[in-house]
């Protein structure tokens, strides 16, 4: 049980108690911290209804990179590829530092949407936490998605100026746990090969899309020539985010642009979300083994 993880009784009691709905993961990069979403979902998965939300938007595992997306496991939990995403939320960027709105406004709207279908939500964070900005953050978020349990993965004391908050609280119970002397540690070109790779898998069933500027919101907010090779979001009807897409050209005659997507019913579409984040089609179609 929680493989490679020295979880207290105390905590494995709490887990098993009706009164817990979500429990978080904090820790820095390379602490383990996906590894113990696993095996949290392996114990959940065959007892009660669980999902997993994912707020890393730049190691994403659930959703494609820039976004905040969620799954529930059905039945058991075998390995991450199985997972198909419910929903997802656009961030914009692979960073939280500059989008701690709209990551932090994603993670709530995915919850929401969990919440619904799943009865124990299992929250994976990004591995920002020193500074100020990190504190930030994960205070945040604690403060917005309310988890009932934390495990905190340690290797130091990186975590203090955040846990230092909840020394007197009981809500929620924060467990610190040793981060596994195993994990492997990434370096940057492993996590931008891994991002590639990410987006090369979503795109591979992309073509080449037209819509209307001014049915999208692209007529008038933006100038035309500095949206080149920007990464969007394709919402529907709704304001909901359906699918991504990568901004090719504008035909300035026709009022039209140009974006390449894997969407399926293009006729869905009702806005255009443009992120921060630029890609080429070129960038995504070749070897991302460098």
């Amino acid at each position: 049980m929680f493989k490679g993880f020295s979880l207290p009784d105390e905590a494995i009691e709490k887990l098993s108690g009706d009164d817990v709905k979500t429990i978080m993961i904090l820790g820095a990069s390379d602490s383990g911290k996906t590894t113990l979403v696993g095996e949290l979902a392996k114990f959940f998965a065959p007892r009660k209804k669980t999902g997993i939300l994912d707020v890393d938007p730049g190691q994403s595992h659930i959703g494609p990179p820039t976004t905040v997306a969620w799954a529930q496991v059905e039945d058991k939990f075998e390995s991450w590829d199985r997972l198909k995403v419910r929903d997802f939320y656009f961030v914009g960027d692979v960073s939280p530092r500059g989008n701690l709105l709209p990551l932090t406004v994603g993670a709530r709207l995915m919850w929401d949407k969990a919440n619904k279908l799943v009865e124990r939500i299992i929250v994976d964070t990004t591995g920002l936490v020193r500074g100020e900005i990190g504190k930030v953050l994960k205070l945040n978020l604690i403060d917005i998605l309310r988890p009932e349990v934390i495990f905190a993965l340690f290797k130091e004391n990186e975590l203090d100026h955040i846990l230092a908050f909840f020394k007197n609280v009981k809500v929620p119970a924060i467990f610190k746990i040793p981060s596994p002397p195993e994990v492997k540690i990434k370096d940057f070109s492993e996590r931008r090969t891994y991002r590639k790779l990410r987006f090369k898998s979503y795109f591979k069933e992309a073509r080449d899309i037209e819509f209307f500027q001014q049915d999208v919101g692209l007529d008038k907010i933006f100038p035309s020539q500095s949206l080149d090779s920007s990464l969007v979001s394709l919402r529907d009807k709704n304001n909901q985010d359906i699918a991504l897409g990568i901004i090719k050209r504008f035909d300035r005659v026709n009022r039209t642009v140009i974006i390449y997507s894997p969407i399926t019913n293009p006729e869905k579409v009702g806005r255009v979300v443009v992120g921060r984040l630029k890609l080429t089609v070129e960038e995504i179609q070749i070897s991302a083994v460098e």
